[in-house]
């Protein structure tokens, strides 16, 4: 029967480790750009400002058009007027007024026009050409190049936002796989101090009451260690959310060593902050956008100038006429004279509205000052926070190991252990508590100054 159950253990083991998906950092960062779907509704948006771009510069460019008809006339009645002699008229003023003397002996033999069935065709070729049309061409192309840079500078926002989301449940999922190890220990801890009370009570050398409070103490660890295993499968399913996996895959952190650089940080890191934050490269081209979408208000106003040619073809229409052939050139020029001031009232809203872009500009450059020197500030804490970390462990390693030889010496009571213990216990988890926080505030720092790698 042993035989049969360290087999099915074996087989269970084997199968848990085949159905492990071991990633690392960066490749969770990967799966999780390849999959959001912001991402690739930034994607969507730049291919959008490219083709807007290559659109607006064919304005500079000749316009062709042709067209062509075809038309058809089902049996047409036929022409006929009868003939007559053709009446006269004492000067050119009364025949144009309709007054007649009479009818001269000049016979107009009438028209008989068969008709028919009539049909022709027509093609007609345009180009056009743009001179001058006051820079609004120029500056509607430059729009456009600087809405490209800002989906761009979007995209990289975007991007920065899922890094950050990707490293926190990364990192999440390494703390609480280091709590599951450490709850472990301390249960493994405990029952070892259970087995030996129970041994002393067997033999009458301690009371019941120093076995029931490690019990207890043990019970309470059996359940912590319960809700970390639990916070484990959590946290692996939320890793899988952000980066796009089946919700139930195994996945498996291999990214577990925390380095520690208290060095990290250069001097400039706010300059650096001012020149690359998305934020800012957006709203400096919005207000460079702004600037042009004055030029364009101005341009509406000036000469506009243009030329252009046509050439045009009509067959021939049976029993009626020929056909025909026109080629023509031509030029327009607009010049606006008066519209009631309108010009100045719309070159002054788009200034007000260019203003408002720059103020909004300098606002975010002192939200974003604040925002890094806060972030600093958190990961300088955090550093100190490790170095007190590890003083406390230190100190609760040498403690627990004092207790345990005090408490075996019989100088020590269960409760004095048990308190050693357990500080033991919040002294490791303390550490790991702190290495993860460094490393999220790290990257909360690098996404504040624009330099998230990815």
């Amino acid at each position: 029967m042993k035989n049969i159950y360290s087999l099915l253990l074996c087989v269970l083991i084997t199968t848990h480790a085949i159905g492990q998906e071991k990633l690392s950092l960066k490749e969770s960062r990967n799966l999780a750009l390849e999959y959001n779907q912001k991402i690739k509704i930034a994607d969507e948006m730049i291919g959008e400002s490219n083709a807007n771009v290559k659109f607006a510069y064919t304005h500079f460019l000749p316009n062709f058009s042709a067209s062509a008809s075809y038309n058809f006339y089902h049996d047409i009645d036929d022409l006929k007027m009868p003939g007559s002699f053709l009446p006269t008229a004492n000067s050119l003023t009364e025949a144009r007024q309709g007054i007649y003397s009479g009818t001269s002996n000049v016979y107009f033999p009438g028209l008989d026009i068969k008709m028919g069935n009539i049909d022709y065709y027509s093609a007609n070729l345009n180009v056009s050409q743009p001179i001058y049309f006051g820079g609004k061409i120029r500056s509607s192309y430059h729009m456009s190049q600087m809405g490209a840079q800002i989906s761009s500078y979007n995209k990289d926002l975007q991007s920065w936002d899922v890094l950050l989301e990707t490293d926190q449940a990364y990192w999440n999922l390494v703390s609480v796989k280091e709590k599951v190890v450490l709850a472990d220990k301390y249960t493994k801890m405990l029952s070892a101090l259970v087995r030996d009370l129970q041994n002393a009570f067997e033999l009458e050398i301690t009371t019941k009451n120093e076995l029931l409070k490690a019990q207890v103490q043990l019970n309470q660890a059996k359940l912590d260690l319960f809700r970390a295993q639990n916070a484990l499968v959590l946290s692996k399913m939320a890793l899988c959310q952000v980066i796009g996996k089946e919700i139930m895959t195994n996945v498996v952190a291999i990214d577990t060593t925390i380095s520690i650089d208290q060095n990290n940080v250069d001097a400039d890191y706010m300059q650096k902050a001012l020149v690359q934050r998305p934020e800012l490269l957006m709203l400096d081209n919005q207000v460079k956008i702004s600037k042009e979408q004055i030029k364009s208000t101005r341009a509406d106003y000036l000469p506009q100038l243009g030329v252009g040619a046509s050439y045009g073809y009509t067959s021939k229409i049976e029993n009626l006429i020929g056909s025909s052939k026109m080629f023509a050139v031509k030029a327009s020029l607009s010049v606006p004279i008066f519209h009631w001031q309108e010009r100045k009232h719309k070159v002054a809203a788009d200034k007000f509205r260019s203003k408002q872009t720059e103020l909004e500009l300098d606002r975010t450059k002192d939200l974003i000052k604040l925002e890094v020197q806060q972030s600093y500030f958190n990961l300088q804490e955090a550093l100190q926070q490790i170095e007190l970390a590890k003083v406390s462990m230190n100190q609760a390693n040498e403690n627990v190991e004092l207790t345990q030889n005090s408490f075996y010496e019989g100088l020590a009571n269960t409760t004095e252990l048990l308190d050693a213990q357990a500080f033991w216990q919040n002294a490791h988890s303390e550490l790991i508590d702190s290495k993860i926080n460094y490393k999220l505030k790290e990257v909360s720092f690098q996404k504040s100054i624009g330099e998230l790698a990815k």
